[in-house]
């Protein structure tokens, strides 16, 4: 793979991680075109994205244009797609940024309500909340933890690690731990 390319794949994934969604559908482009304004000040047409994105299939694929390439490596917080590109950093995400994903905030829930919270690559715990930012786990499957456990979180970002603080894990003195260091965790009410 020629260098230019693996540098569209590496910015493409990027973007995608920044805005907590990947490119596959119509809904998924119009949604990047808002984002990158509303981080930018600047405008890239959604049927440009599809393009670049190769959304329209190879045929319709087209060498972007340096504009195009700045102004994305802007929604990462560069300056422009060069310092983007020489960058030690360009392919891990920016030590500080808006956060867009969707989330759950912990006061936004009722004492007894059930959620999931999964990450890669098979982890799933089975949640109910207490109250006061407290949850207790009902059922732990593939990870660390066990039922019974519990913990205090005040917020869940989608695509993001989550930090569970003072976990009481088997009795055990109270810690901290981390779930889905490296991909986030993905979440969803159930009761």
């Amino acid at each position: 793979m020629e260098k230019a390319t693996l540098y569209y794949e590496k910015i493409k994934k990027a973007v995608e991680n920044t805005i907590g969604r990947s490119m596959h559908t119509t809904k998924d482009f119009d949604y990047l075109a808002i984002c990158i304004r509303e981080r930018t000040n600047c405008s890239i047409s959604a049927m440009t994205l599809k393009r670049f994105w190769g959304y329209l299939g190879k045929k319709n694929m087209r060498q972007p244009r340096l504009d195009t390439l700045n102004i994305l490596a802007q929604t990462l917080g560069y300056t422009d797609w060069y310092s983007y590109c020489s960058s030690d950093s360009h392919h891990t995400k920016s030590q500080s940024d808006f956060i867009l994903n969707n989330y759950l905030s912990s006061s936004s829930l009722e004492a007894g309500a059930e959620l999931r919270i999964m990450w890669h690559p098979d982890r799933c715990l089975h949640v109910r909340y207490e109250g006061n930012n407290n949850f207790t786990i009902i059922e732990s499957i593939n990870s660390k933890l066990s039922a019974n456990d519990t913990f205090t979180c005040s917020l869940i970002l989608e695509n993001e690690p989550l930090y569970l603080s003072n976990l009481i894990h088997e009795g055990g003195e109270p810690c901290h731990y981390v779930c889905g260091r490296i991909d986030g965790v993905k979440y969803l009410i159930i009761k």
